[in-house]
């Protein structure tokens, strides 16, 4: 099979041990959700100001059916549908090996009647990030070192920052004509992680509040390398960032 999909952990496009799930149609997904922008008229004269633009949510309708082993796998997995996205969890659409995938949360999840060995469900899930993820990569420096970094996908990715070792008057991290100036002293045997999506900063798991004497958050821009450079007044230690492939 060239596809499947999977939802919470459970196949809605594929084989398990309930039986055989076909999804129908499927919504949303490999759509661009709507853009939004506050572009505005620039008055006597011709255009409008230049504005970044954004997406909204992406909301993702499917329908589908399975065909159990049994009337009884039928019924129990009518049961298993009905606990999906307790808490919000992976949705991934698998096509000819190229995996993607992004974090639902549960809209409207309703299996249909059982006839016989046949559960017909309809789903809706909402994504309030709508970037989809693919390969997940790494890159590790020195202090001091620059390095090349990159990714495959379409959209700029948001990489997390790991930085280990001792740095005791804080460090800097540039990447793309972007700055990240971390105040905070780093003391050997501690981490600090940086989320460049929120900006929220944690040392040892635990937030730091402040800890920032400047910060443009760095983005990993689809395509070619970029270089990734980091410095600290003094100190030597090892910055890692994780980042994946991201689409719209």
């Amino acid at each position: 099979m060239s596809k499947t999909v999977t939802l919470d952990g459970q196949i809605l496009h594929g084989r398990d041990r309930f039986g055989s799930w076909l999804v129908h149609t499927m919504e949303g997904w490999d759509e661009q959700p709507e853009p939004k922008s506050n572009a505005e008229a620039r008055p006597l004269a011709d255009g409008d100001y230049d504005d970044e633009v954004f997406y909204g949510a992406r909301l993702v309708t499917l329908s589908g059916r399975l065909a159990a082993k049994s009337p009884e796998n039928a019924f129990t997995a009518r049961e298993r549908l009905n606990s999906l996205l307790r808490a919000p969890a992976r949705f991934q659409v698998d096509s000819f090996g190229m995996p993607r995938w992004a974090t639902a949360r549960r809209g409207r999840i309703k299996p249909g009647q059982i006839k016989g060995r046949w559960l017909p469900f309809q789903m809706e899930l909402r994504f309030i990030d709508p970037r989809k993820f693919g390969e997940k990569r790494s890159v590790s420096t020195a202090v001091g070192v620059p390095a090349d970094v990159f990714q495959r996908g379409t959209h700029p990715a948001t990489p997390v920052a790991t930085i280990t070792g001792s740095f005791p008057s804080g460090y800097n991290l540039q990447l793309n004509g972007r700055l990240v100036s971390i105040t905070k002293g780093l003391a050997s045997g501690s981490t600090h992680t940086v989320d460049m999506r929120t900006g929220i900063l944690r040392q040892n798991g635990a937030v730091v509040a402040g800890g920032f004497s400047f910060a443009e958050l760095l983005k990993v821009d689809p395509g070619t390398p970029q270089n990734f450079y980091w410095d600290a007044p003094s100190g030597s230690g090892t910055a890692r960032l994780d980042f994946y492939d991201t689409y719209m």
